[in-house]
């Protein structure tokens, strides 16, 4: 299950090829953000900067949505999405994005990005729901270490098609709700 995927970080389940940590501040983003999130996001998946900042916009703009911003020394080194998405089945809180410049993956930016907006979705007293590219194995070892659990696996969910044809539809219920443990993803 190994991707040569420019858009998902590379496979290292091994600490030992994993860089130290490093701090760094989350909050949300504001419109300011949009030229750097949108520059970011062209040069970690390409595409132009300009449509991408279209997509940031709407995403800063709706109304049950979150775009937050990991900053390190003050700089953009990476930023995330959730999204309440009522299209189609289960109806929720998606995490639907996060994306760390390439020169600062495998810091623990991704973590921190995702328990931040769990956290934020959860003070909403609703579950997190993902769906994550079977071939996106850094994705899913993070969100199994996180209390994710599969509920599903399709070609698509809420209308996103997977390139590789399968995804996971993943779950993480509010620690007072539900598991709040390792799942067996």
């Amino acid at each position: 299950m190994t991707s040569d995927n420019p858009q998902f970080a590379a496979y290292a389940p091994a600490p030992g090829e994993r860089q130290p940590p490093v701090a760094a501040v989350v909050a949300g983003a504001v419109e300011e953000d949009v030229p750097v999130l949108a520059a970011l996001q062209a040069r970690a998946r390409g595409g132009s900067a300009g449509e991408w900042a279209q997509r940031i916009r709407r995403a800063l703009d709706a109304e049950r949505s979150l775009v937050v911003t990991a900053r390190v020394a003050g700089e953009v080194v990476g930023y995330a999405n959730v999204a309440f998405l009522s299209a189609h089945a289960p109806v929720g809180y998606y995490l639907t994005g996060v994306t760390v410049d390439p020169v600062w993956r495998r810091r623990g930016l991704g973590r921190l990005l995702t328990e931040w907006r769990m956290e934020w979705v959860w003070g909403r007293g609703e579950p997190v729901w993902c769906f994550v590219s079977a071939e996106n194995r850094a994705s899913l070892d993070l969100h199994r270490e996180l209390g994710f659990e599969r509920v599903a696996s399709g070609p698509s969910f809420q209308g996103v098609a997977f390139a590789c044809g399968e995804g996971w539809l993943l779950r993480a219920d509010p620690p007072s709700q539900g598991r709040r443990r390792k799942s067996s993803m």
